[in-house]
């Protein structure tokens, strides 16, 4: 009966967790602004000599402990000149933490990434990408916080694990795996106003295990497909319209949405509404300056989850830098929008 309890409570961890999410991953509703997460052919694909970002969400609030998410990575890119500006590489890295629910159950994981892009045709104008990325991750859990059957008080017909310590312990509550992804991203600036690009990723290529019992639970494949599009409207304004699939362990969510850009010298305003397919409503604000972009999002939950959540879902901040040197569209190989 204990074994049974013990495996029903972390299997309501685990299918709780994964149904907020959506995924059995982390996950973002700026996923314009996690790119390495998202392809790692995204790793050195933009149009400054660096860029470095941090990232913040919080969401469910309104009904449990808070699953919480925080995410630092940076790129660059590099011209070697055997390649005779026909194709650049690009590295990078992230770390992000995750925390989810009452559990304490935590996802820490660092990962570096490189890719190589290729021009297929005179001024690289329409170029494709092929993107690897290797990590390593720490999985932990707090068995303190949790309650079993043997922490039933029969007296107050209530749970004290204070008066009615528990004898189940997990034989491991840190687990580590190494991780692999790949991803595949096509290009095309169609002409100074229009762009495209296309691609795809897949995460957990070698199905790594995760498992606090040693048993031989394994990390499911995860596939990502996104399109993105790029339209100058007017000299003031750039419109952005994207969409992204994503599918894990049976589980899928389709996020699609449009955010608008306001310039004017180097200061830009953001805008945009987003939908999680079935789930979310998304509007999304943010202020550029110099290259310094920050924006911030909020989920407003309309999925049968309202009655729980009151429509309250998860808030996210996103914090992006570029850093451009004075000659450096000059000198790319690869084209992008001028706006």
């Amino acid at each position: 009966m204990k074994k049974l309890i013990r495996y029903s409570l972390l299997a309501f961890l685990f299918t709780f967790s994964g149904y907020i999410a959506k995924t059995q991953d982390i996950h973002y509703s700026q996923m314009y602004n996690t790119p390495l997460y998202i392809n790692p052919a995204f790793t050195g694909n933009h149009e400054c000599d660096f860029r470095a970002a941090v990232n913040y969400r919080q969401q469910a609030a309104s009904f449990t402990t808070p699953f919480e998410t925080y995410t630092a990575w940076g790129d660059t890119r590099f011209y070697p000149g055997f390649l005779n500006r026909r194709g650049w590489f690009g590295l990078g890295a992230h770390l992000y933490y995750d925390n989810a629910g009452e559990g304490d159950l935590t996802k820490v994981q660092g990962m570096l990434f490189s890719a190589y892009s290729q021009g297929f045709n005179s001024d690289n104008s329409l170029y494709g990408s092929l993107g690897v990325g290797v990590g390593y991750t720490n999985r932990t859990v707090n068995q303190a916080k949790f309650i079993f059957g043997d922490n039933w008080d029969p007296d107050e017909l209530q749970f004290d694990p204070s008066k009615y310590p528990t004898a189940e312990s997990l034989p491991s509550s840190s687990i580590f795996y190494v991780d692999f992804n790949v991803g595949l991203s096509v290009h095309h600036m169609v002409n100074a106003n229009w762009m495209y690009e296309v691609g795809g990723s897949m995460s957990h290529i070698t199905k790594p295990k995760e498992s606090f019992y040693g048993e031989n639970n394994r990390v499911g494949r995860k596939f990502i497909g996104h399109v993105t599009v790029q339209h100058i409207l007017s000299d003031n304004f750039l419109i952005k319209p994207e969409i992204y699939f994503i599918a894990h362990e049976g589980v899928t969510e389709t996020l699609l949405g449009a955010n608008i850009v306001y310039g004017a010298t180097d200061l830009k305003l953001h805008g945009g509404l987003w939908y999680r397919w079935g789930r979310d409503i998304i509007p999304v604000l943010g202020i550029e300056y110099n290259k310094f972009a920050l924006l911030f999002s909020y989920d407003v939950n309309v999925s049968k989850q309202h009655v729980a959540s009151n429509y309250q879902g998860g808030f996210e901040l996103s914090l992006v830098k570029k850093f451009c040197g004075t000659h450096t569209n000059k000198r790319d190989p690869c084209k992008f929008l001028e706006f």
